[in-house]
């Protein structure tokens, strides 16, 4: 059984495009680094663990922090990317201007959805901030990794009504 051959998206030609291209880009590059600085930091808690019984305090708690982070930074550019799942069973024969129009409706509710984390997680923020929220085990406060989520999901509402522009326009992936 063979896999169907995937192709890679084109970056964007337009000013705007080139623009969330290179933003996504940067978060994804951060959110990256952010996952390999995670991993190290939870391979030498694993290793002190096992050879002097000594794990490092909180890592667990910086993993969460971390990986929280990450996951959001990589949103933009996998919805720029078009690498997002779509379960697309019934809609496979239907004509490309009705397939072009449910992309472009699902992309404005990407942006709807995202803009309203970018608005609750600013708030959240706001909030850990003002009552100074810790993490149990390290004591850290909790408010610079909420705040990272903000404009992550800002960039990504961005993105979202980008692409669906594209899709309503005849201009997305499958057009």
């Amino acid at each position: 059984m063979s896999e169907p051959v995937v192709q890679a998206v084109p970056s964007p030609a337009d000013p705007l495009g080139r623009l969330l291209d290179l933003l996504s880009r940067l978060l994804a590059l951060i959110g990256g680094l952010l996952l390999m600085a995670m991993t190290l930091m939870a391979t030498y808690s694993i290793a002190m663990r096992a050879v002097f019984d000594e794990p490092l305090l909180g890592d667990v708690e910086l993993v969460q922090m971390g990986c929280g982070i990450a996951i959001v930074f990589f949103l933009p550019l996998c919805q720029l990317r078009r690498g997002n799942v779509i379960v697309d069973v019934f809609t496979m024969n239907a004509p490309q201007r009705v397939r072009n129009s449910l992309d472009g409706l699902g992309g404005l509710l990407m942006a709807l959805a995202s803009a309203l984390l970018a608005w609750r997680s600013a708030i959240g923020t706001t909030d850990a901030f003002g009552t100074g929220e810790e993490s149990i085990i390290m004591g850290l406060p909790i408010w610079w990794s909420m705040a990272a989520f903000a404009p992550g999901f800002a960039l990504l509402a961005l993105v979202a009504l980008y692409t669906s522009w594209q899709d309503f326009r005849g201009e997305g992936k499958s057009a």
